[in-house]
């Protein structure tokens, strides 16, 4: 139950993070014209910001409502959808690092948030093959990610991860 509480108030930062991103891309301008964009900024015309101020608070509404409150234990299928936003914000590192070459404490935190909710729920379900196979996955293509420099390692990572996770859910079924 520690860490379904810590799940929430992760997802409450996140959310807090994701607005105060918003926030810094003058995004609550009344005047569109003001808002900071680039054409790096947006992915099919959907503005980064955006999908922070959506995706915490999604995050947060099914913790709360799938650990009944806090007062339930973490459900292992919520890997499946904070690995969605890992894939995403891997995508995210590609533009920060290799095309814009912009790096950002308010970007990092933000998917540093997601890493770590991710982490309570693989902890939380320890037990679980795919949560192993997950984390043996991520670590392994991180390893060799490292030859291909940072972007290297975040697509490997998670990729790994990925490959991982799914030949645990279907090892088990």
């Amino acid at each position: 139950m520690k860490a379904s509480l810590a799940f929430i108030f992760l997802a409450a930062v996140g959310v807090v993070e994701a607005f105060d991103h918003a926030s810094v891309e003058n995004a609550f301008t009344t005047s569109w014209g003001n808002v900071s964009f680039t054409s790096y900024a947006s992915f099919m015309g959907v503005p980064y910001w955006l999908f922070g101020i959506v995706w915490f608070p999604l995050v947060l509404v099914i913790g709360l409502w799938s650990t009944r409150l806090g007062r339930a234990d973490l459900k292992s299928e919520l890997l499946i959808l904070l690995t969605v936003g890992n894939l995403f914000t891997g995508y995210l590192w590609f533009l920060d690092l290799d095309v814009i070459n912009a790096f950002s404490a308010a970007y990092v935190g933000l998917y540093a948030t997601n890493y770590a909710l991710t982490g309570l729920i693989v902890a939380q379900n320890w037990s679980n093959r795919a949560m192993k196979d997950f984390s043996a996955g991520t670590v392994i293509g991180m390893v060799i990610g490292v030859f291909l420099g940072p972007f290297g390692a975040v697509a490997l990572g998670l990729t790994g991860g990925v490959f991982g996770a799914i030949g645990g859910y279907t090892s088990t079924k």
